[in-house]
Protein backbone atom coordinates (compact mmCIF):
# COMPACT_ATOMS: atom_id res chain seq x y z
CA UNK A 1 0.00 0.00 0.00
CA UNK A 2 1.33 3.14 -1.07
CA UNK A 3 0.78 6.41 1.14
CA UNK A 4 1.49 9.41 -1.08
CA UNK A 5 2.33 9.51 -4.81
CA UNK A 6 5.32 11.72 -5.21
CA UNK A 7 6.77 12.67 -8.80
CA UNK A 8 9.48 10.33 -9.61
CA UNK A 9 13.17 11.63 -10.03
CA UNK A 10 16.75 11.29 -8.70
CA UNK A 11 17.33 10.96 -5.37
CA UNK A 12 19.89 13.55 -3.84
CA UNK A 13 22.69 11.18 -2.32
CA UNK A 14 25.91 12.30 -0.78
CA UNK A 15 28.50 9.48 0.17
CA UNK A 16 25.79 6.89 -0.32
CA UNK A 17 23.20 8.59 2.42
CA UNK A 18 20.10 10.37 1.10
CA UNK A 19 19.28 14.07 1.74
CA UNK A 20 15.61 14.39 2.20
CA UNK A 21 14.00 17.32 0.70
CA UNK A 22 11.12 19.01 2.67
CA UNK A 23 8.41 16.75 0.69
CA UNK A 24 10.20 13.45 1.04
CA UNK A 25 10.38 14.15 4.43
CA UNK A 26 6.94 14.50 4.82
CA UNK A 27 5.89 11.63 2.23
CA UNK A 28 8.40 8.92 4.42
CA UNK A 29 7.04 10.64 7.81
CA UNK A 30 3.23 9.83 6.61
CA UNK A 31 4.30 6.64 6.08
CA UNK A 32 5.39 5.73 9.39
CA UNK A 33 3.85 4.89 12.73
CA UNK A 34 3.28 7.18 15.57
CA UNK A 35 6.16 6.33 17.21
CA UNK A 36 8.35 6.13 14.34
CA UNK A 37 7.26 9.79 12.98
CA UNK A 38 8.45 10.94 17.29
CA UNK A 39 11.94 9.67 16.15
CA UNK A 40 12.69 10.48 12.52
CA UNK A 41 11.21 14.37 14.30
CA UNK A 42 13.73 13.99 17.37
CA UNK A 43 16.61 12.62 14.72
CA UNK A 44 15.84 15.61 11.86
CA UNK A 45 15.43 18.26 13.73
CA UNK A 46 18.48 17.84 16.15
CA UNK A 47 20.92 16.38 13.97
CA UNK A 48 22.21 14.46 16.39
CA UNK A 49 24.08 11.18 16.05
CA UNK A 50 22.51 8.22 16.64
CA UNK A 51 23.98 7.08 20.00
CA UNK A 52 24.14 10.77 21.25
CA UNK A 53 19.97 11.11 20.49
CA UNK A 54 19.63 7.89 22.46
CA UNK A 55 21.58 9.18 25.56
CA UNK A 56 19.60 12.78 25.52
CA UNK A 57 16.37 10.62 26.02
CA UNK A 58 18.03 9.71 28.78
CA UNK A 59 18.70 13.12 30.07
CA UNK A 60 16.08 15.42 29.66
CA UNK A 61 17.63 17.84 32.00
CA UNK A 62 20.24 18.92 28.99
CA UNK A 63 17.44 20.46 27.29
CA UNK A 64 17.26 24.57 27.69
CA UNK A 65 14.02 25.94 26.51
CA UNK A 66 14.73 29.63 27.48
CA UNK A 67 18.02 29.36 25.18
CA UNK A 68 16.60 26.79 22.41
CA UNK A 69 19.62 24.35 22.86
CA UNK A 70 20.58 21.33 24.05
CA UNK A 71 23.59 20.79 25.52
CA UNK A 72 25.61 17.50 25.05
CA UNK A 73 28.17 17.39 28.17
CA UNK A 74 31.83 14.83 27.71
CA UNK A 75 29.51 12.23 28.76
CA UNK A 76 27.25 12.81 25.79
CA UNK A 77 29.91 12.24 22.80
CA UNK A 78 30.48 8.36 21.95
CA UNK A 79 32.19 9.09 18.61
CA UNK A 80 35.93 8.21 19.58
CA UNK A 81 36.95 11.16 16.43
CA UNK A 82 34.30 13.65 17.72
CA UNK A 83 35.58 17.34 16.57
CA UNK A 84 34.26 18.41 20.04
CA UNK A 85 34.45 16.94 23.90
CA UNK A 86 30.60 18.97 24.37
CA UNK A 87 28.74 20.97 22.73
CA UNK A 88 25.53 22.91 22.40
CA UNK A 89 22.91 22.04 19.68
CA UNK A 90 20.79 25.06 18.57
CA UNK A 91 17.35 24.63 17.68
CA UNK A 92 14.67 25.80 15.36
CA UNK A 93 11.55 26.71 16.14
CA UNK A 94 10.41 23.66 15.15
CA UNK A 95 12.90 21.79 16.57
CA UNK A 96 11.63 23.47 20.36
CA UNK A 97 8.58 21.84 19.35
CA UNK A 98 9.75 18.76 18.33
CA UNK A 99 11.72 18.67 21.65
CA UNK A 100 8.84 19.68 23.79
CA UNK A 101 6.46 16.31 22.61
CA UNK A 102 9.19 13.88 22.40
CA UNK A 103 9.24 13.40 26.30
CA UNK A 104 5.37 12.74 25.77
CA UNK A 105 6.45 9.34 24.18
CA UNK A 106 7.83 6.56 26.01
CA UNK A 107 10.31 5.67 23.09
CA UNK A 108 11.92 2.22 23.49
CA UNK A 109 15.57 2.42 21.89
CA UNK A 110 16.14 0.31 18.64
CA UNK A 111 19.03 -0.84 16.80
CA UNK A 112 20.38 1.06 13.63
CA UNK A 113 19.18 -2.30 11.64
CA UNK A 114 16.11 -1.84 12.65
CA UNK A 115 15.34 1.43 12.58
CA UNK A 116 16.93 1.39 8.55
CA UNK A 117 14.45 -1.55 7.87
CA UNK A 118 11.60 0.45 9.74
CA UNK A 119 12.96 3.58 6.87
CA UNK A 120 13.21 1.35 3.88
CA UNK A 121 9.70 0.60 4.32
CA UNK A 122 8.14 3.65 4.63
CA UNK A 123 10.03 5.01 2.00
CA UNK A 124 8.50 2.06 -0.27
CA UNK A 125 5.04 2.68 0.96
CA UNK A 126 5.90 6.48 0.37
CA UNK A 127 6.77 6.02 -2.92
CA UNK A 128 10.04 7.03 -2.68
CA UNK A 129 13.50 4.86 -3.65
CA UNK A 130 14.66 3.23 -1.08
CA UNK A 131 18.10 4.41 -2.50
CA UNK A 132 19.91 5.98 0.31
CA UNK A 133 17.74 5.67 2.90
CA UNK A 134 20.07 5.01 6.04
CA UNK A 135 19.63 6.22 9.61
CA UNK A 136 22.38 9.25 9.20
CA UNK A 137 20.61 10.77 6.64
CA UNK A 138 18.43 12.79 9.07
CA UNK A 139 21.84 14.16 10.29
CA UNK A 140 22.49 15.20 7.10
CA UNK A 141 19.24 16.31 5.72
CA UNK A 142 19.35 19.03 8.85
CA UNK A 143 22.97 19.87 8.05
CA UNK A 144 22.11 20.32 4.46
CA UNK A 145 18.54 22.59 4.91
CA UNK A 146 20.49 24.87 7.38
CA UNK A 147 23.67 25.59 5.37
CA UNK A 148 21.06 25.94 2.18
CA UNK A 149 19.02 28.32 4.36
CA UNK A 150 21.69 30.23 6.23
CA UNK A 151 25.17 30.06 4.46
CA UNK A 152 26.55 32.37 6.09
CA UNK A 153 26.23 30.64 9.23
CA UNK A 154 28.28 27.40 7.99
CA UNK A 155 30.84 27.72 11.08
CA UNK A 156 27.76 27.85 13.66
CA UNK A 157 25.89 24.88 12.50
CA UNK A 158 29.41 22.51 11.58
CA UNK A 159 29.90 23.83 15.53
CA UNK A 160 26.34 22.76 16.57
CA UNK A 161 26.50 19.71 14.23
CA UNK A 162 29.95 19.02 15.67
CA UNK A 163 31.84 19.14 12.90
CA UNK A 164 34.68 21.41 11.69
CA UNK A 165 33.95 23.73 9.44
CA UNK A 166 35.75 21.81 6.71
CA UNK A 167 33.69 18.96 7.22
CA UNK A 168 30.60 21.32 6.64
CA UNK A 169 32.88 22.67 3.09
CA UNK A 170 33.15 18.88 1.80
CA UNK A 171 29.62 17.95 2.51
CA UNK A 172 26.70 20.04 2.66
CA UNK A 173 28.06 23.55 1.15
CA UNK A 174 26.40 23.54 -2.63
CA UNK A 175 24.11 20.48 -2.77
CA UNK A 176 21.42 21.33 -5.38
CA UNK A 177 17.95 21.96 -3.68
CA UNK A 178 15.48 23.64 -6.07
CA UNK A 179 14.02 27.01 -5.16
CA UNK A 180 10.90 25.62 -4.02
CA UNK A 181 12.52 22.87 -1.94
CA UNK A 182 14.61 25.90 0.01
CA UNK A 183 11.60 27.96 0.52
CA UNK A 184 9.62 25.13 2.01
CA UNK A 185 12.52 24.34 4.42
CA UNK A 186 12.06 28.21 5.80
CA UNK A 187 9.00 26.86 8.43
CA UNK A 188 11.41 23.87 9.80
CA UNK A 189 14.58 26.22 9.74
CA UNK A 190 13.43 29.71 11.19
CA UNK A 191 14.70 29.97 14.72
CA UNK A 192 17.78 28.10 14.37
CA UNK A 193 20.54 30.79 16.84
CA UNK A 194 17.56 33.10 16.70
CA UNK A 195 17.52 34.18 13.41
CA UNK A 196 14.67 34.16 10.55
CA UNK A 197 15.28 33.41 7.09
Amino acid sequence: MRVIGLPIRTPLIRQKTRILPPDEYRALRAALRTRHKVLLDGMLFTGMRGEEFWRFLQHPEWFDHDRGVIHLPPAAMLKKKAKQIERDIYLSNWGLTVIERLFDYELQKISRISWRATLIRASKRANLSPRGITPKMTRKTWESWLVASYPAMTLQIALSQGHSSLTALNHYVNIAFSLSETLEMKKYVTGFCGLSV
